[in-house]
């Protein structure tokens, strides 16, 4: 990073390493300080001056200064409303642009962009590999941050993408998608779903980390003992009961009915569906779940076994 600019800072030739591991530059600012500074800091604009830039007069004349790679043409022949004097200058690129005074002072404004963009476009990245992809060559197209699209292929299948230089460098992406679809296939011969529901996760007797009796099902919601099951993904309130073997009991005779009846049923089910798939596949397996007049939630298993 020597010699390279940052707002009014220029990295010298030397830099200390802090007790978390991170880089420290030594830099002089514009007005002849010298200060180490964060190397993350000068990459993402955390510290652009020693802090000079902010008593500079900022409603001296700047025409002819220049900054990075700004030179102050003139007053812009628009000033904004919100305060302040606006600068016309030209980029070392050739743009022209309207910029604060504010800015420029600061050392917040040294060039039109033109030096972001083209740093992201000459990166060269090629045969590099992040993760299960490989950059092949860059592309003509860009992302809506300007970063080059780089044409990769994926390691793990051999399928050809287009990743943008961000998204790769950053790793948000690993794959073509195909480690993503594997995981899937995988967690599906994994999972046994029937009716919308895990016969897996009902085997589990695991308490969610949000709970606050140490019960599952069970919740101290303003002073009562609240009782809950889901099932199918769709809540059923089982009451609210001043102390909590009440409320223990309701949910357990919830649990049985539900939980250990459709593990049950499923399992009888499943003992005659590998005997005779023909049959399976006129008799599937199902579950209605509905509540009796007085509430209370009864269950019907199909078909009958």
């Amino acid at each position: 990073m020597t010699g390279e600019k940052f707002g009014r800072w220029t990295v010298l030739d030397s830099f200390v390493v802090t007790d978390s591991g991170e880089k420290k530059w030594l830099c002089r600012c514009e007005c002849g300080t010298e200060k180490y500074v964060l190397e993350r800091n000068l990459k993402y604009g955390g510290s652009l001056s020693c802090g000079c830039g902010k008593t500079i007069n900022r409603t001296s004349d700047l025409k002819g200064k220049v900054f990075g790679k700004l030179t102050v043409i003139g007053k812009s022949e628009v000033q904004k409303k919100n305060g302040g004097i606006w600068w016309h200058c030209v980029c070392e690129c050739g743009t022209e642009k309207d910029y604060p005074a504010t800015l420029l002072n600061t050392g917040k404004r040294t060039s039109c962009g033109c030096d972001k963009e083209k740093a992201a476009h000459n990166k060269d990245i090629s045969g590099q590999i992040f993760g299960s992809i490989t950059a092949l060559h860059p592309t003509d197209k860009r992302d809506k941050k300007s970063n080059v699209i780089w044409h990769c292929v994926c390691n793990e299948c051999g399928k050809e993408i287009d990743v943008s230089y961000n998204e790769l460098l950053y790793g948000n992406r690993k794959s073509c998608g195909c480690i993503r679809e594997k995981h899937r296939a995988k967690l599906q011969t994994l999972i046994t779903r029937v009716e919308g529901t895990s016969i897996d996760r009902i085997k589990s007797d695991k308490t969610q980390k949000n709970n606050t009796t140490g019960h599952r099902g069970v919740y101290f919601i303003k002073g009562k003992y609240t009782a809950k099951i889901v099932f199918q993904k769709k809540p059923y309130y089982l009451g609210r009961y001043d102390n909590i073997e009440d409320a223990i009991t309701a949910r357990q005779a919830a649990e049985d009915l539900l939980m250990k009846g459709t593990v049950d049923h499923y399992e009888k089910w499943k003992q005659l569906a590998d005997e005779n798939p023909q049959w399976a596949q006129e008799n599937p397996f199902s579950i209605r779940v509905y509540r009796t007049g007085d509430s209370e939630i009864m269950a019907e298993f199909l078909p009958a076994i």
